[in-house]
């Protein structure tokens, strides 16, 4: 069974709407579909037409142990099974504290119902709780749904290092970015596209999830978007994604993800082709001083105070490839172009980056 757990501590980014409509589109292609609601908010059923309220059995009983997973599978549609969750839920946290393995809860659930679906789709709260941790922890796959917002692109990169300081103790947790509300005709909603995949291509969907008032009804109805309207743009992107998973499902079988010795040689490959560039800004000493660009997916990164005999410098060292970089330094909160560089390019805020050409 392939797990597949969609996460983001940002409430409003897609999350359960890609995991509805990505579990009915593979079960619409013949694959067995649990979809398992980790949320406590309960939107999963609300989406597919289910009251949270009135469930008897769900995803809290199932973690404490009191009954089976398989007692809280519900059928929906052929091919497509669910275990839904309620506000019940949120007690989780406060009744496992302390309780040692409690990360563990789930994976150890699953065991149950290991042969019995080709796909798990996991749907997670919208913070890095126990109950996220205990969808990391039980499954190999992360897809991580992005919107059109600064935010989302800020707190991507601490997602991120939460999910590899998870693989310390599990093992590694293949990590996806779909890029999701995205208005392709704004100047912005492009640039967030860019930003995206300029942060890794190969952890990047090619699929965008546009904007669709369509997929907004659907949910209102109680129907994934496959049921309610197959002429709406979300329909071909979530078909498109799961052509995408599918792709993906094909190399596994195949044995084409790399290994370790892979792995290793691309990394001699990039070692040999990347320069090693020293960012350097004059500022007081009392001051903190980070840079953000392409190359780090704008998320600030601390630079750090040399010892110049007459005036203060902070500098970083950062390895870059062949090509053009946006750049910009933020001084104690005040974002500032580069004074050693007279390359610059208008942003989308009415100012100007900095460029480096390496």
């Amino acid at each position: 069974m392939r797990k597949i757990a969609l996460v983001n501590q940002k409430g409003g980014c897609g999350k359960t709407t890609t995991a509805i409509n990505l579990a009915c589109c593979l079960g619409s292609r013949g694959r067995r579909v649990l979809l398992l609601d980790l949320d406590p908010q309960g939107h999963a059923g609300l989406g597919l037409g289910v009251r949270p309220d009135q469930l008897q059995e769900t995803t809290y009983e199932v973690l404490l142990g009191e009954i089976p997973i398989t007692k809280a599978i519900q059928s929906l549609r052929e091919n497509i099974d669910a275990v839904f969750s309620n506000v019940v839920l949120s007690a989780f946290d406060q009744v496992m504290a302390g309780i040692e393995g409690r990360e563990y809860k789930l994976k150890q659930c699953l065991n149950d119902i290991e042969n019995g679906y080709d796909y798990l789709i996991l749907d997670s709260p919208p913070n890095i709780g126990l109950l996220t941790f205990n969808g990391l922890v039980a499954c190999e796959e992360a897809i991580i749904p992005v919107d059109s917002c600064s935010f989302s692109i800020h707190g991507l990169g601490k997602l991120i290092e939460t999910i590899r300081i998870i693989e310390q103790k599990v093992g590694k947790v293949s990590i996806r970015i779909l890029a999701t509300n995205i208005d392709l005709r704004t100047r912005f909603s492009r640039h967030v596209v860019e930003t995206l995949r300029a942060y890794d291509p190969t952890k990047c969907f090619q699929t965008v999830i546009r904007t669709c008032t369509r997929l907004r009804e659907a949910a209102s109805q109680g129907k994934p978007i496959i049921e309610y309207d197959k002429h709406c743009a979300a329909f071909h992107d979530y078909e498109n994604l799961t052509e995408e998973i599918f792709s993906q499902e094909a190399e596994m079988q195949m044995g084409v993800l790399r290994s370790e010795f892979d792995l290793e040689a691309r990394d001699q490959v990039r070692k040999q082709t990347e320069r090693e560039i020293i960012f350097t800004l004059e500022a007081p000493i009392n001051v903190s001083v980070k840079i953000a660009g392409d190359f780090n997916n704008w998320m600030p990164q601390a630079l750090h105070l040399t010892n110049f005999p007459d005036r203060p410098m902070w500098q970083r060292v950062i390895s870059l490839k062949p090509g053009s970089y946006r750049y910009k330094y933020l001084v104690d909160g005040q974002w500032v172009t580069d004074p050693r560089s007279d390359a610059t390019v208008d942003d989308a805020y009415g100012g100007a980056n900095s460029v480096i050409h390496v």
